[in-house]
């Protein structure tokens, strides 16, 4: 199965894709902390790279640029809610905007969801 890094700041969500992605047989490495994300991603090599995109401090854009020199040719799939500073609610995150990423998969999404866009983003072996 794949190793895939798993970068979310809310913890329930980041707990949930440690147990589906694990459930799948993934070894997934996950924190909290985009700049210990891009440390692990300096230092390890990931088949997939799952960022959240609003989080304080760096956001996952800023994490899927570093990465992409980090780690050339590492999938990233964007996970995203409502944009915290657009002030309508509005779900930031539409087909023509991917962050830079790979895939975008938008919150709050199906278990299916996020296992299709996975299988869809890793390299086949």
């Amino acid at each position: 199965m794949a190793d895939i890094l798993v970068i979310e700041d809310v913890p329930a969500v980041m707990i949930s894709l440690r147990i589906i992605l694990g459930g799948q047989g993934h070894e997934v490495t996950c924190t909290g902390v985009a700049k210990t994300g891009l440390d692990y991603l300096g230092k390890q090599r990931f088949d997939l790279v799952i960022s959240d995109i609003w989080m304080p401090g760096v956001n996952g854009m800023e994490i899927i640029r570093q990465g992409r020199q980090l780690a050339p040719g590492t999938p990233f799939l964007a996970l995203t809610g409502a944009n915290p500073n657009n002030g309508d609610g509005r779900a930031a995150g539409a087909a023509e905007d991917k962050f830079g990423a790979d895939a975008v998969l938008s919150k709050p999404f199906e278990k299916t969801e996020l296992l299709d866009s996975v299988a869809a983003l890793l390299p086949r072996a």
